[in-house]
């Protein structure tokens, strides 16, 4: 079963490699693109013993054409949430960025974003048995007061609680405040929906001891969230290019 488009479909269903479905949604989603989808998943898994993981390609956030629809839509999440192993939201929306949170109705599921140029790098990870390893590296040169990290592959929740938070509350034990560098380049992949929360906990929690943020990406989506979100916080921040992390350390620094 390579696809299942109808004409007047509004979900494109890519089931060409049974490990993975490829989900495209145009539009305003309605009832049978969901019984589609329903159907697609069952005749697979029925067919190759294989349930497959999803990826969703969106360049905005899909809606429901009627009450209908997102009852259909909670229908399938109901018959599939603890199956389903892996949940990839490929796009670079700033608001697309949340849309991990909402795919976390898999229960059983591990939920990612991707930037739009890594949707190879999704489906790959969607495919694998296991999950890629993200990390936080250390930025080395900096001042005792300057964090400095770079993110690499899939950013989780434990690393936050590893290895970024203990970076800061250690510095934090010599002073009140501490300035901080992130950088988010082409080794950075996407992060889970826990990691989002884990970031905005802290964030929240800490906002008095940062008296400097400074982020460094070409990333649209984050740099279009970053610029979105910024004047709620009550710190000086900036966003930088790849092209100019040198002046970022300087700032950083001064």
């Amino acid at each position: 079963m390579a696809s299942a488009i109808k004409e007047d479909a509004m979900l494109n269903i890519d089931l060409s490699d049974p490990k993975v479905a490829v989900l495209t949604p145009e539009g305003a989603l309605n009832t049978s693109d969901f019984e589609a989808l329903e159907a697609a998943i069952d005749g697979s898994i029925n067919e190759h013993d294989v349930v497959p993981s999803l990826v969703v390609l969106l360049d905005h956030l899909p809606h429901w054409e009627s009450f209908a629809a997102m009852g259909r839509h909670f229908h399938f999440v109901q018959v599939h949430h603890k199956i389903i192993r892996k949940v990839a939201v490929v796009g670079d929306g700033a608001l697309v960025g949340l849309a991990p949170q909402m795919a976390d109705m898999f229960a059983a599921a591990k939920v990612r974003h991707f930037p739009a140029d890594k949707k190879g790098a999704a489906i790959d990870w969607a495919k694998a048995a296991k999950d890629d390893p993200g990390r936080f590296e250390p930025i080395e040169g900096l001042p005792r007061d300057v964090i400095g990290v770079r993110a690499v592959g899939i950013i989780t929740a434990a690393d936050y609680k590893e290895t970024l938070v203990p970076m800061i509350e250690k510095a934090l034990e010599e002073r009140e405040q501490v300035k901080m560098l992130v950088v988010l380049d082409d080794d950075y992949t996407g992060y889970s929906a826990d990691a989002a929360w884990a970031d905005a906990k802290f964030g929240l929690g800490h906002i008095r001891n940062f008296k400097k943020v400074g982020l460094v990406t070409d990333i649209g989506w984050i740099r279009r969230a970053a610029k979105l979100f910024a004047p709620m916080w009550d710190v000086e921040s900036r966003l930088f290019v790849l092209s100019e992390l040198e002046d970022a350390k300087s700032w950083v620094k001064a």
